[in-house]
């Protein structure tokens, strides 16, 4: 009897250090916040420090909530097989699943966009939107191609088989020590860059008039409402028309109902048809910003989950392009100094 006596508290206080761990998470997490933002403020004090150091205080963070799937590289530049470049990118996040390794020359890191899964701009408290809407754009006009051939279960294919992932883009994020008195100046500044970012992590202060002002990082997320269907489409099916839809989902046993589904699984929901309708929104952690930046993102990294196929013809012929115009160049150089010496 004194032995059954015993238990009872041995499991009430596994029960209790169980609910402890996730609360202990979550705090953590406010815990980095704080951290991060004071790191940052630390490099601001030193102008010298400021963009290397506040570049590699984000990788660190990145690397320590992104998969080990996809490598982080800092400083490069994306290129694509119609030899488009964009500007220097502060942090990519790409998979070599599919892609050679990325094309260096000394310092420069050039990286196919088939790879990139992830591009991050890292700004300190002064920036110009019209900069970062550049800087977007050249990402955007970045194209993938789906001419890469590789062998699958079903036998060799080409990129244009997969239907469901005919180009895809890179989630881009904008992160920020810019200082916000309040959400509403935040929100002005989400819109004004809506379309050109997916998600933006800001400093914001609060308006308090003590001496004692709270500081963290806020997100702000374009689209959040919008399905995991709607972001499947944008981040696997570039070129068409993104469209508002459920997310479909495979092998789904037609025995299967609304109700019965509801009971399995509560944190999910379905429409009468037995798709998905989630939002980003359901995986937002109310006070905990860089905890709901975790869990967004990596939903919608499994959303892309595999790379394009490498089209590697497509990058040979622009080789090909780029070296027949440097020997036109050449010739041309050649020609026009002969006719000097006449």
């Amino acid at each position: 009897m004194k032995h059954k006596q015993e238990e009872q508290p041995v499991a009430e206080t596994k029960i209790k250090e169980s609910k402890e761990v996730f609360q202990n998470i979550f705090e953590n997490y406010n815990f980095m916040d704080q951290m991060l933002l004071n790191e940052m403020e630390l490099s601001s004090m030193h102008p010298g420090l400021t963009g290397s150091y506040r570049e590699g205080a984000w990788l660190k963070f990145f690397r320590g909530i992104i998969p080990y799937k996809y490598q982080l590289a800092q400083g490069v530049i994306i290129i694509d097989s119609e030899r488009n470049v964009s500007k220097e990118v502060d942090i990519a996040v790409y998979d070599e699943s599919y892609t050679p390794y990325v094309f260096q020359y000394n310092s420069l890191k050039y990286i196919p966009i088939e790879a990139v899964a992830m591009v991050i701009e890292c700004k300190s408290k002064n920036y110009n939107p019209e900069d970062l809407k550049k800087w977007s754009k050249k990402i955007e006009k970045l194209k993938t191609k789906a001419s890469g051939v590789a062998r699958m279960v079903q036998g060799y294919a080409i990129g244009e088989n997969n239907r469901t992932q005919s180009g895809t883009r890179p989630i881009r994020v904008l992160v920020s020590m810019k200082e916000r008195v309040n959400e509403e100046s935040m929100l002005n500044s989400a819109d004004s860059l809506s379309g050109y970012f997916d998600f933006i992590v800001e400093e914001q202060k609060s308006s308090s008039k003590s001496s004692l002002k709270s500081t963290s990082f806020r997100t702000i997320v374009a689209n959040e409402d919008r399905t995991l269907g709607w972001w499947g489409e944008a981040l696997n099916n570039v070129g068409g028309k993104t469209k508002e839809l459920n997310l479909h989902l495979l092998h789904m046993d037609q025995n299967l109902n609304k109700t019965s589904l509801a009971l399995k699984y509560p944190e999910l929901s379905f429409s009468d048809d037995l798709k998905l309708s989630n939002t980003l929104k359901d995986l937002r952690i109310e006070g905990n910003p860089l905890l709901s930046l975790n869990l967004q993102i990596n939903q919608l990294l499994m959303l892309l989950n595999n790379p394009m196929l490498f089209p590697h013809f497509a990058y040979a012929n622009a080789f090909k392009e780029a070296l027949k115009e440097r020997k036109n160049a050449d010739t041309s150089t050649i020609e026009n100094s002969e006719k000097k010496e006449r």
